[in-house]
């Protein structure tokens, strides 16, 4: 029993990293948005070009995440699906609540995915 409420916790664990990672991604869109008005209002007001150019390189270096946190979302994704694989026959996980969590995670994670990335 005591190795199933690990189980348990493991599964816990792993589906809230992959929603913390997909979370980040939206963090890291609302940070570009936020830096796209920033730099339109600096260009309206007519700010100083080195003010709008370093307001510029912020915006890139928010964009520039979003391959980093893809490929770890892609990882995350892989790693929970291979662990559920791996508990196939285990009756604990297979009707806990943690185990439908988890695969509405990943289903929502691969549509995220299908949405966000072009290559998949």
């Amino acid at each position: 029993m005591a190795e199933n409420n690990k189980d348990l916790k493991q599964l816990k664990i792993k589906t809230a990293a992959l929603k913390r990672i997909q979370k980040e991604f939206f963090g890291y869109q609302k940070e570009e948005l936020k830096q796209n008005e920033r730099i339109q209002k600096l260009k309206v007001q007519n700010a100083d070009e080195a003010d709008v150019k370093k307001q510029e390189e912020v915006l890139q270096e928010t964009v520039q995440m979003y391959p980093n946190i893809i490929g770890r979302l892609v990882e995350s994704v892989n790693e929970l699906q291979a662990w559920l694989d791996g508990k196939i026959n285990d009756p604990l996980i297979d009707t806990s609540e943690e185990k439908t969590k988890a695969l509405e995670a990943i289903t929502e994670a691969q549509e995220f995915l299908k949405a966000n990335n072009p290559a998949q």
